[in-house]
C-alpha cells in the first residue's frame, strides 16, 4: 500500500489463548510452499502464497502450523450483496493444509482455533473438490453454503491470445483501434522492479480516475507488493509504453503446469483499447504455453462482474463457506 495508505481494512485480532497465528510475510514462503503442495490440485486463486503474501496486511491473513496442518484464517473475503450479511470483518479460516489421512484432524483444529477465541467457526472461499474431502473425512460436520462472489473467472489462454470468434468480437476490435491509432507509439515491455515507481505512477493516475476508497487504498497497497517482490514472488509482468510513459502494467504466474493467474491488470482509463491490449500481449509474450488463465474473483462487485464476464470464461471454480452443523 503505498505503503498502508489508507490503514488497513480490518483492525488485528489479538489471540487470547490457542493456537497463536502470524502475519504472512515474504521469508515464510518456503516454509508455508512446503504445505500448500500437498494440494497440487489446487486453481483457487486465494490460497497461493503470493496472494496471501500480497494482501495479508490489508486481509489480515495470518496462518499457523498445528499438528502438521497449515490453518489459514483472514478477517476479509468480500460481501455479496444477495447473501445474509455477515459482521464486519469477522474472522474465518481458509483451506487447511493437510496430508490426506490426517485433514480431519486439521478440521478439527481449525475449529478449536477459533472456538478458543470466542469466535463462531467459519470457512470460507473453499473450491467444490475440497468441499468433497471435507465431507468424506468429516461427514455430517459441517453445513456447506454457496459463495459464487468468490468464485474465479478461469478462461481459455489461447483464446485471450487470438481473441478470435464471435464471443471476442468487441475485444478484438478495441485492441485493432488501439493499434490503429497508437502504432507507432506504443512499446511492450517486461516488467523489472526498477520499474516500480513508474508503475505506481500509472496506478496513482487510475486511482484518480475512479476515486480514493478503503478498499482501493488496501488494493494499492497489494499492487505495490506485488511491483517490489515480483522478483522473490515468482512473478512474470508487462508493461505497455504510450509516448514513452508507462499507461499500462499487469503481473501473473504460472500456478500449475498449465494454469496462469493473473493477480494486478490496471491500464490508463483515457486510452480505448488499452486494456483488451495489455491483456493479450502480456499472456502472448510470457505465457504463450499455457493452457488456462485465472483472473481471480469479482467480489461481488457489478462492475467487476460484468468486465470478467465480458471475456466469456470457459469455466468457473465454484467457492463454498463452511459452518459447523447443528448439534
Amino acid at each position: 500500500m503505498g505503503s498502508d495508505c489508507c490503514g488497513t481494512i480490518c483492525a488485528p485480532i489479538t489471540a487470547r489463548h490457542g493456537i497463536a497465528f502470524a502475519p504472512v510475510t515474504i521469508e515464510d514462503k518456503p516454509l508455508l510452499a512446503q504445505y500448500l503442495r500437498r494440494f497440487p490440485e489446487n486453481e483457487g486463486s486465494e490460497c497461493q502464497f503470493s496472494n496471501m503474501f500480497l494482501w495479508s496486511p490489508a486481509e489480515r491473513i495470518e496462518w499457523a502450523v498445528a499438528g502438521d496442518a497449515l490453518l489459514l484464517r483472514t478477517r476479509f473475503r468480500g460481501v455479496d450483496p444477495s447473501a445474509a450479511p455477515q459482521p464486519d470483518c469477522a474472522p474465518c479460516m481458509m483451506m487447511v493444509f493437510a496430508q490426506p489421512d490426517r485433514l480431519c484432524e486439521g478440521l478439527e483444529l481449525a475449529v478449536e482455533s477459533m472456538q478458543s477465541r470466542g469466535e463462531t467457526f467459519r470457512m470460507c472461499s473453499l473450491p467444490e473438490w475440497y468441499v468433497r474431502r471435507m465431507d468424506a473425512c468429516s461427514p455430517g460436520r459441517f453445513v456447506y453454503a454457496r459463495e459464487p462472489h468468490h468464485d474465479d473467472y478461469v478462461y481459455d489462454a489461447r483464446s485471450l491470445i487470438t481473441l478470435s470468434g464471435k464471443p471476442l468480437h468487441a475485444k478484438r476490435n478495441h485492441v485493432n483501434k488501439f493499434l490503429a491509432v497508437y502504432g507507432e507509439r506504443f512499446e511492450y515491455e517486461r516488467y523489472h522492479p526498477s520499474r516500480l515507481s513508474e508503475c505506481m505512477d500509472a496506478y496513482d493516475r487510475w486511482l484518480g480516475e475512479k476515486g480514493e476508497t478503503l478498499e482501493l487504498c488496501a488494493e494499492r497497497g497489494s499492487v505495490e507488493r506485488a511491483l517490489r517482490y515480483a522478483d522473490m514472488l515468482g512473478l512474470e509482468g508487462g508493461m505497455i509504453r504510450v509516448d514513452g510513459v508507462v499507461e499500462a502494467f499487469t503481473l501473473g504466474e504460472r500456478i500449475t503446469a498449465d494454469m496462469a493467474l493473473i493477480h494486478v491488470e490496471k491500464a490508463s482509463p483515457g486510452i480505448p483499447g488499452l486494456f483488451a491490449t495489455i491483456n493479450q500481449m502480456f499472456l502472448q509474450n510470457e505465457f504463450p504455453d499455457i493452457t488456462w488463465v485465472n483472473r481471480e474473483e469479482d467480489m461481488g462487485i457489478e462492475g467487476l462482474r460484468k468486465a470478467k464476464r465480458s471475456y466469456h470464461p470457459a469455466r468457473m471454480i465454484d467457492k463454498y463457506g463452511a459452518t459447523l452443523a447443528p448439534a
